[in-house]
């Protein structure tokens, strides 16, 4: 008999002002250092106001240390989706995963939103 995974897939949402995002991922288990599957897709929320719009992966490794992966952009303009499939790995070991979704002017901050699978931090 095998013990089932802490989490084998998981989908995550978050929006803000002008911009949403989703990550699904696939063959995570908690504290894994092993690759897992990773799909991004961020959309460019009507109407349209001249922003662009990006998306990460985040995580959280041991003690809480939190990891960036880089941006995915979205340049195509309002009411447009683009996605990305990749994997990412953490060698020290990801205690948890989550989704940053931002919008910015081009390298100016605006607003964002982040969403964690398993904790409530930021």
């Amino acid at each position: 008999m095998t013990a089932s995974p802490a989490q084998a897939s998981s989908t995550l949402y978050c929006s803000t002002t002008g911009a949403s995002g989703a990550i699904t991922v696939n063959d995570y288990y908690a504290n894994t250092t092993e690759s897992f599957g990773v799909i991004l897709s961020v959309t460019d929320q009507p109407p349209g106001d001249g922003h662009h719009v990006r998306i990460r992966l985040i995580g959280k490794g041991p003690g809480g240390t939190r990891v960036n992966w880089p941006w995915h952009y979205n340049y195509d303009g309002a009411d447009t989706t683009k996605t990305w499939s990749s994997s990412a790995q953490y060698s020290a070991g990801l205690a948890d995963f989550g989704l940053q979704v931002a919008r910015y002017e081009g390298d100016t901050y605006l607003n964002s939103c982040t969403k964690w699978a398993v904790s409530d931090g930021s």
